[in-house]
């Protein structure tokens, strides 16, 4: 009876005891464990984050821990004072969002602006 019920429930969920699994393609696992997110940093509806922006779907918004997060400009440490409405930030985390209001990317190792503006060459005398 039981070998009846697993065989039956294997049936109707895709899965068998014997072979692999072959549906689960894609999945977005980084080796370290570490996942990179990039957009521009905002205040939205009184929150502070990065906005995402994804043209084939649709606009994201992320809060994420500011207290316990190291940030950097030039490869140097800064605040998030030192960080302007709209700049582009690219932020390291575990690969996790919280699901409250607004979604909270946990667990956030590393913080970096990037400088998007092509810098203008230096007059030569």
């Amino acid at each position: 009876m039981k070998t009846f019920l697993f065989a039956a429930l294997s049936l109707v969920s895709g899965f068998s005891k014997d072979s692999p699994n072959d549906d689960i393609k894609n999945l977005e696992i980084e080796t370290n464990g570490e996942y990179v997110i990039t957009g521009t940093y905002a205040n939205i509806n009184g929150f502070w984050g990065v906005n995402v922006t994804n043209t084939e779907t649709e606009d994201y918004f992320y809060t994420f821990d500011i207290d316990k997060t190291k940030i950097y400009r030039d490869e140097e440490e800064t605040t998030i004072e030192q960080v302007k409405e709209g700049e582009t930030l690219k932020v390291t985390y575990d690969g996790s969002i919280s699901l409250e209001y607004p979604p909270k990317l946990n667990n956030v190792t590393k913080v970096e602006v990037v400088d998007d503006k092509l810098k203008e060459p230096e007059n030569e005398k």
